[in-house]
């Protein structure tokens, strides 16, 4: 039996059964198509909504926190950032400088 691609995951309900089983996905009907398709919007756009409510308490709750955390993310990541371009200087230095004295030797 082949199945589409939206009977690949489980159902949006959270029955954890695969999607086919759970709304209908083999069903030829447009209608019930249809409905599958309502049926899965639906849950996304609470999922969608649950996240937004969520993000809000979050930022009131651990905002400024989280902006601390971050400012030391940046800081530090920051460093390894500008060190690890003073390494690469160095390594585009090194071969820089092989070449030259690979080539004045070819040249002899």
């Amino acid at each position: 039996m082949e199945t589409d691609a939206c009977c690949s995951c489980t159902c949006e309900c959270g029955s954890n059964k695969p999607y086919e089983e759970c709304c209908g996905c083999e069903s030829p009907d447009p209608i019930q198509q249809a409905m599958m398709m309502w049926h899965k919007s639906f849950f996304a756009a609470l999922q969608e909504a649950q996240t937004e409510r969520l993000r809000k308490r979050i930022e009131t709750a651990f905002g400024p926190t989280m902006d601390k955390a971050a400012d030391a993310v940046i800081d530090t990541v920051g460093k390894v950032w500008n060190s690890m371009l003073v390494q690469s200087e160095a390594k585009k230095d090194l071969a820089s400088k092989l070449q030259k004295i690979y080539s004045e030797t070819s040249r002899k």
